[in-house]
């Protein structure tokens, strides 16, 4: 047998050029997630009205419900224990100036990036693709940009905002992988910075409803769901004990309040382009397209949007698109499966990738 060694060196030289066009690409996207990251925040922190109180939020007597969102509280807290905080942050420009309002930059632009690179993960395990789930994963970005910085609606700055959208791309990983007991972690970190972080659990429950095979999967699957309800539960008992003193926020406060004024804002037209622009004017996209995801557990999810939607409905204020926030991490992955099924030209960057572990109870 004779081996050619001119066709040894082209293979070897062309292996080399996709590795290093590989390389190039992970390079360029790096860049451009920290990039955008930092002018999304940037553009964010712009977003001062007064609303919340930050110093009596770190002192723990604002107003409650806000109050009982008390992870960032604490982490503002300690932060401006910080020696030296105070004399970089004088050296900024404003907004940032204000030590306060830079620890919440930084915690914003951590949470900005690691729910990029949870969604990143997530479609990978999702497609088995990771070239085209690592830029896919910048649907994050494109749809945060739509329900925080701009200035079209409420542009409140809440502290809480970014880092529920990071609890919750973090437990959708976890579920999709299979990681229970991370998923608990943040699970818990996520009710003390806000009680939607409970959405997490429908989640879980549609996707191991879907995967389970038998009657222990669906009581392992059960044992989940009864104790992130325990643990929720105990936690926010925990808040209002902490909280007891504090004076309550009574503005609209009653479901019937707030379903009547969302459904008088539903009805008005002039408020219909901030209501289309959630998720960056792609939910229209999704529920057409449903069924290319090609999964069907994530198809299932969709109820999650319905669900999120009829309990705002009672407790939000549903033209502050912001409350729909946490939902960006379901979105970004559903509008990244349409995407790769609905348009097989984007499959062909194909790489190794571990095989998808759902859901195991």
């Amino acid at each position: 047998m004779r081996i050619n060694l001119s066709d040894v060196s082209f293979g070897a030289r062309e292996c080399g050029q996709e590795l290093a066009k590989r390389y190039n690409a992970k390079i360029v996207w790096w860049f451009v997630l920290i990039v955008i990251c930092t002018h999304f925040c940037l553009a964010y922190v712009q977003n001062d009205q007064p609303f919340l109180n930050l110093s009596e939020y770190i002192q723990g007597t604002c107003r409650v419900p806000y109050q009982y969102r008390v992870l960032m509280a604490w982490i503002l807290r300690e932060g401006l224990r910080i020696p030296g905080l105070a004399a970089i942050s004088a050296r900024l420009p404003q907004p940032v100036r204000d030590p306060r309002v830079f620890i919440l930059f930084v915690t914003s632009w951590v949470s900005l990036f690691g729910s990029v690179l949870f969604t990143w993960r997530s479609l990978t395990r999702l497609t088995k693709n990771e070239p085209y789930s690592q830029w896919a994963s910048l649907l994050v970005l494109y749809m945060a940009y739509f329900q925080f910085p701009l200035v079209f609606g409420l542009d409140f700055f809440l502290p809480y905002d970014l880092p529920s959208l990071l609890f919750f791309c973090a437990c959708l990983y976890c579920v999709i992988s299979g990681r229970m007991l991370w998923f608990y972690l943040f699970f818990v970190a996520g009710t003390f910075n806000r009680e939607t972080i409970c959405m997490a659990t429908l989640f879980l429950a549609i996707w191991g409803w879907e995967e389970s095979k038998g009657r222990e999967d669906t009581l392992k699957l059960a044992g989940h769901v009864l104790t992130q309800a325990a643990i929720w539960i105990v936690i926010k008992l925990y808040l209002h004990h902490l909280f007891a003193g504090n004076l309550a926020e009574t503005a609209g406060a009653t479901f019937y309040y707030k379903l009547g004024y969302n459904l008088r804002i539903l009805i008005k037209p002039w408020e219909w382009p901030v209501l289309l622009s959630v998720f960056g004017f792609t939910l229209p996209l999704v529920l057409a397209w449903r069924k290319w995801m090609r999964n069907a557990a994530m198809e299932n999810e969709i109820y999650l949007l319905a669900a999120w939607f009829v309990v705002m409905m009672m407790v939000g204020v549903v033209i502050e698109i912001r409350i729909f926030s946490e939902l960006i991490g379901y979105m970004a992955l559903a509008v990244g499966l349409i995407l790769y099924h609905r348009f097989p030209a984007l499959q062909t960057a194909n790489a190794s990738s571990p095989t998808p572990r759902p859901y195991a109870g």
